[in-house]
C-alpha cells in the first residue's frame, strides 16, 4: 500500500479563516464562536426624489431601530454593485409586424452598445453572540431533541435570537422593503427527491468569491466552512480564485454627517461590494470607553509641566479642549440611550482578473470617497485582514476606532436605491417572466418601465404641450406590441399616432372626415348586435341618450316604447336607425332621432345598414374632427366606440390610450365612463393610459381623486412652470413633494420623463434612435403629408422608403415585409 500521509495538507486552509459552522434553523446560521446570524435583502427609498425632511426622518427611524441593540450584536450592511441583466431577448417578444420589431431591435442594439450597465442590490446581516459564548466552548451548542423535556442552552439562545430577529424585522419593514434570506425547497427527479437551497449561504459565498449561484445544502447542514472552496493567496494584492482582490478602506470621517452622504457610490459604473460593519456596545460599556477617551484629551489641554508643577500658563491646546467637549457630549448621548455606540468599519471590496484594471477601479473609488470629505486608502499589507473583516459574521478582523453612534451610522450606511424597475412585467395576468414594457440605458443604472403595479396598469401622463407627450404615447404603443395577443385601442388628436399605426399594420380611422388613402372613414350601425339581453339593454339606453341630447325629457312611456321597438328589431333583419324610427310609435322619439338618420346631418355616421367598424389588434381613432361637431354628435359616437371596445376585451393584454384626455374629462358622460374604466377594466387585463396637457382641466374634472387612486403609475413631462403657484398645487394634490416638483421643473423637454409609482420613482431618458423617431416622433404636417404620399405610391412597403428618405441605410434589410 502507498503511504498517503505526505500528500495530506496539514496546514491551515482558507476554510479555517471563515466563521461558518452549520445551519440550525431556516435562515439562521451558527458560527464557530457560538454566534447566530440572519440576513435580509432590502430596498431603500430613492433619496434623490426625497426632500431633506424625508431623508432626516428616514435616518431618524433607522437610528431608533438600531439604538435598541447593545453588546453582543453586530450589523453588516452590504451594497453590491453588479452588472445588470441583458435586454429582453427576441424569443421573449411577440412583435407581429416588422416595424415595431425593428424599433425594439434598434433599442436592443443601443442598450448593448452602451457599456457599463450596473444596478445595486442591498443586504443586511445581523449577528448575535451571547456574552456567555466568550467563555463557552462550541460543545454547549448542541440542540436538544424536540421530544426532550428540558431545553438546552443552545435552544434558549436560538429562541432569544429568533424573537429579536422577528422584532427587528417588523421595525425595519415599516421603513424599508425587506425580504428574509431563507432556505427554499425544490423537488427533483420527478418529485422523488427534495433539494434544499439556502439564500443566506449563497450570499456568504458571493461575499467570499464574488460568485452568485445557488448553494445546495447537504442532508446534515454542518461544517459549512467548505463554502470557502476558493483559493486565497495572501500578499500586497491578494488573489481569490485567480482573481486579484482590492480593498479600499474608508478611514477618516468628516466633522458632520447627513443622510445619504455617500450615495454617490451608488452611481459608480463598476462592480464592487461596499461593506459597512458595526459592532454594538452597551450604554455602560460605551460610556466607559468614551470616558477613557475624554481623559486622554483632557491630559492634552494643559502642557505636561503645568500639570506636573501645578502652574498656570497661557498655553492651552484649544483642539484638545474642543475634543473634550465633544467627548462629553458623546458620553451624555450614550447615557441617554437615544443612540448606541460601537465600532464602525467600512470597506469597498473589488475583484478583477487584471491587476492594472483593478488598481484603476480602486483609484476611482478612492477619489470619489475623498471628494465627499472622507479619508480613504487602498489597502496593501492589511488587504487580507480587511477582506476577511468584510465577510458576514466576522467579529475579529480589521476593527476600527474611534467609536461611532447609530445616528451617524444611519447617515453613512447605504440605504439609497436607484430604482431600476422590475425585470419582468408584474401583471399576474401576463405569462410568467414576461419582459418589461420598455427598457432603457439611462445612466449607469438602466431603467425598466412597467405601467402595471400588480394587476393595475392605469397610467396618468401629464405635462405642457411640446414636451414630448405624443412621442411617449407612440413608443408605449409600439413597445406594448411585444406581448402575445396584445390589443391597442387609441383615441388620437392631431394624427400623432398615424405613422406608427399605418406602419404597424393597424387600422387608422378619421371619424367625421371623408375617406382618403391613409385612413378609413367609418359608418356605424350601433343596433347591429342585439343577440343578448345585455346588448338590447345597452341599445335601449343608447337610444334614450340620443333622444335626451335633442332636448326631450325621457318619461316611462318613452322608455317602454324604445325597449319594445328594440326587442322587435332583435328578430328582424333591418337594424339601422331608420328602421328603428320607422317602427317606433311615439312621434317625439321619431322627431328626436331624425337628426341621426340619413335625412339628418349625422346619418353619414350612425345610420348604416351594416357596421363598418372591424376591430383588430391595433386600432387608432382620430377624433379631432369629431370633437368639433359638438356634444350632440360627439357623445353618441364615442359611447358606441367605447361599447365595442369593452366587448372586445377578452382577457388578452390590452391597452386603451386616450390622448388629450382633457377633452373627455370635461364631459360628464365620458367622465363617468373613465371613472368606470379605471375601476373595472383591470379585471379584463386592460390598462388605460390618460394623457393630457391641460393640468387645470384635469384638476377641475371632478375625478382627480379617482385619477390619483386608480392610476398608480404617473408619468410627468418636463414642465418649467411646475413650481409656479396654481400649477404647483396640482402636483402636490397627486402626491408629489418639493423635490419631485423640482426634478420635473428642471427636466429636459422631449428627452427626459419622470415616472412615479408606489414601487419607486425615477427620471429616465427614452433613448430614441433614428428608426424609432421615424415612426413615433414624426407628427408634423410635412411628415404626415410625405407619409400619405409614400403610402399611396408604394402600398404596405412604404416604411422602407420612408426610412431611406430620413437617411436610415439598409432599411429594406431592417424591415422584412415578406
Amino acid at each position: 500500500m502507498a503511504a498517503l500521509k505526505r500528500f495530506r495538507a496539514t496546514g491551515p486552509s482558507f476554510a479555517d479563516l471563515v466563521p461558518y459552522a452549520g445551519l440550525i434553523d431556516n435562515g439562521v446560521l451558527l458560527l464557530k464562536d457560538g454566534s447566530l446570524m440572519a440576513g435580509w435583502y432590502f430596498a431603500g427609498p430613492d433619496l434623490e426624489s426625497a426632500t431633506d425632511l424625508e431623508r432626516n426622518e428616514l435616518s431618524g427611524q433607522i437610528n431608533a431601530i438600531l439604538s435598541r441593540l447593545g453588546s453582543g450584536w453586530m450589523i453588516q450592511v452590504e451594497a453590491i454593485r453588479v452588472p445588470t441583466v441583458d435586454y429582453p431577448s427576441k424569443d421573449r417578444c411577440y412583435f407581429p409586424d416588422p416595424v415595431t420589431c425593428a424599433i425594439d431591435a434598434e433599442r436592443r442594439a443601443h442598450f448593448g452598445r452602451e457599456q457599463g450597465h450596473f444596478e445595486s442590490k442591498h443586504a443586511l446581516v445581523l449577528t448575535y453572540r451571547p456574552l456567555e459564548s466568550k467563555k463557552t466552548a462550541l460543545s454547549r451548542y448542541i440542540y436538544s431533541d424536540a421530544a426532550s423535556r428540558k431545553k438546552s442552552y443552545a435552544d434558549t439562545v436560538l429562541f432569544t435570537f429568533k424573537n429579536a430577529v422577528r422584532e427587528i424585522e417588523q421595525y425595519l419593514a415599516s421603513v424599508l422593503s425587506i425580504r428574509r434570506m431563507q432556505t427554499r425547497e425544490t423537488t427533483e427527479r420527478g418529485g422523488v427527491r427534495t433539494a434544499r437551497y439556502d439564500e443566506l449561504l449563497q450570499f456568504v459565498r458571493f461575499c467570499i468569491a464574488g460568485e452568485n449561484h445557488p448553494i445546495r445544502l447537504p442532508d446534515i447542514p454542518m461544517y459549512l466552512d467548505w463554502v470557502a472552496t476558493a483559493q486565497l493567496e495572501h500578499g500586497l494584492t491578494p488573489k481569490v480564485e485567480n482573481r486579484f482582490l482590492g480593498v479600499v478602506a474608508i478611514d477618516g470621517l468628516p466633522a458632520e454627517s447627513w443622510p445619504g452622504i455617500l450615495n454617490s457610490l451608488d452611481l459608480m459604473p463598476l462592480t464592487y461590494r461596499w461593506s459597512s460593519r458595526f459592532i454594538f456596545l452597551d450604554a455602560e460599556e460605551a460610556r466607559q470607553k468614551l470616558e477613557r477617551t475624554r481623559k486622554k484629551w483632557q491630559q492634552k489641554v494643559r502642557p505636561f509641566f503645568d500639570q506636573l508643577f501645578q502652574t498656570q500658563s497661557r498655553s492651552v491646546d484649544q483642539d484638545a479642549l474642543s475634543m473634550v467637549a465633544e467627548t462629553e457630549d458623546a458620553i451624555a448621548q450614550a447615557s441617554s440611550q437615544l443612540v448606541a455606540y460601537g465600532y464602525y468599519t467600512p470597506v469597498v471590496v473589488l475583484f478583477d482578473e487584471d491587476q492594472e484594471v483593478l488598481q484603476e477601479k480602486a483609484e476611482a473609488i478612492r477619489r470619489l470617497v475623498q471628494a465627499e470629505g472622507f479619508g480613504a486608502r487602498i489597502e496593501t499589507l492589511n488587504a487580507t485582514d480587511a477582506y476577511l473583516g468584510s465577510l458576514p459574521g466576522n467579529w475579529y478582523c480589521n476593527i476600527r476606532e474611534p467609536l461611532l453612534n447609530t445616528s451617524n451610522l444611519a447617515d453613512l450606511v447605504p440605504l439609497n436605491s436607484v430604482w431600476s424597475g422590475n425585470p419582468a412585467a408584474p401583471c399576474p395576468f401576463y405569462p410568467p417572466q414576461s419582459p418589461p414594457l420598455m427598457q432603457v440605458a439611462s445612466g449607469s443604472t438602466p431603467f425598466r418601465l412597467n405601467l402595471h403595479v400588480d394587476d393595475v396598469g392605469h397610467t396618468l401622463i401629464f405635462g405642457p404641450t411640446g414636451s414630448g407627450k405624443s412621442t411617449l404615447l407612440a413608443l408605449i404603443a409600439a413597445q406594448f406590441r411585444r406581448y402575445d395577443g396584445a390589443q391597442i385601442f387609441a383615441f388620437d388628436k392631431g394624427n400623432s399616432l398615424l405613422p406608427l399605426t399605418l406602419a404597424a399594420g393597424g387600422d387608422h380611422y378619421e371619424i367625421g372626415s371623408d375617406s382618403d388613402e391613409e385612413s378609413r372613414a367609418l359608418v356605424f350601425c350601433p343596433l347591429s348586435d342585439l343577440s343578448t339581453d345585455g346588448d338590447r339593454a345597452w341599445a335601449s339606453e343608447w337610444i334614450e341618450m340620443l333622444v335626451s341630447l335633442q332636448g326631450v325629457t325621457i318619461t316611462p312611456d318613452h322608455r317602454n316604447a324604445i325597449s319594445r321597438q328594440v326587442a322587435l328589431m332583435a328578430t328582424s333583419p333591418g337594424r339601422s336607425l331608420s328602421d328603428f324610427v320607422s317602427g317606433v310609435q311615439m312621434r317625439e322619439i321619431k322627431g328626436a332621432l331624425h337628426h341621426y338618420t340619413v335625412d339628418g346631418p349625422m346619418g353619414q355616421l350612425l345610420d348604416a345598414e351594416e357596421d363598418g367598424l372591424t376591430l383588430g389588434t391595433f386600432q387608432c381613432f382620430e377624433i379631432e374632427q369629431l370633437m368639433n361637431m359638438g356634444e350632440r354628435n360627439l357623445v353618441p359616437v364615442l359611447t358606441y366606440l367605447f361599447r365595442r371596445i369593452e366587448k372586445r376585451l377578452d382577457g388578452s393584454a390590452s391597452l386603451i390610450v386616450l390622448d388629450e384626455a382633457w377633452l373627455m374629462l370635461g364631459h360628464p358622460v365620458f367622465r363617468s365612463k373613465i371613472r368606470e374604466w379605471l375601476k373595472v377594466l383591470r379585471k379584463a387585463n386592460c390598462a388605460v393610459v390618460l394623457a393630457t396637457q391641460s393640468i387645470s382641466d384635469a384638476e377641475r374634472s371632478g375625478i382627480i381623486d379617482v385619477l390619483k387612486e386608480s392610476c398608480p403609475t404617473k408619468i410627468c413631462l418636463p414642465n418649467g412652470a411646475a413650481r409656479e403657484p396654481g400649477t404647483r398645487e396640482f402636483y402636490e394634490r397627486i402626491g408629489f413633494n418639493d423635490r419631485q416638483i423640482e426634478i420635473v421643473s428642471h427636466a429636459i423637454p422631449k428627452r427626459e420623463y419622470y415616472v412615479a409609482t408606489p414601487e419607486g420613482r425615477r427620471l429616465f431618458d427614452m433613448a430614441l434612435g433614428p428608426i424609432a423617431l421615424s415612426f413615433v416622433g414624426a407628427s408634423s404636417k410635412q411628415d404626415l403629408k410625405r407619409i400619405r404620399a409614400l403610402k399611396a405610391e408604394h402600398g404596405h412597403v412604404w416604411p422602407i422608403h420612408w426610412l431611406e428618405m430620413r437617411g436610415v441605410h439598409d432599411a429594406a434589410s431592417l424591415l422584412d415585409f415578406a
